[in-house]
């Protein structure tokens, strides 16, 4: 079995957007939304496999939070 280890211990798993900005350097912010893109990216392929998997990962949720976390991405480089 594998254990989830979390990306960084300054924040639960489960934290808001505003718990990571209050708590988290804009690097650590940086690190968690790319961990988010990737599983997004994911979820968007497997959408792309089998019908069954469009349905449970909806190709059009995955790609507008894709752009969404892009574009947060870009204001933490700026």
């Amino acid at each position: 079995m594998e254990i989830i280890t979390p990306l960084n211990n300054k924040v639960s798993m489960f934290a808001t957007n505003q718990e990571l900005y209050d708590e988290l350097t804009d690097k650590e912010i940086i690190t968690i939304k790319l961990a988010k893109l990737d599983e997004f990216v994911d979820d968007l392929y497997r959408s792309t496999t089998s019908e069954s998997n469009a349905k449970l990962f909806p190709p059009e949720n995955s790609f507008f939070k894709i752009k969404e976390i892009l574009v947060e991405l870009n204001n933490l480089n700026n």
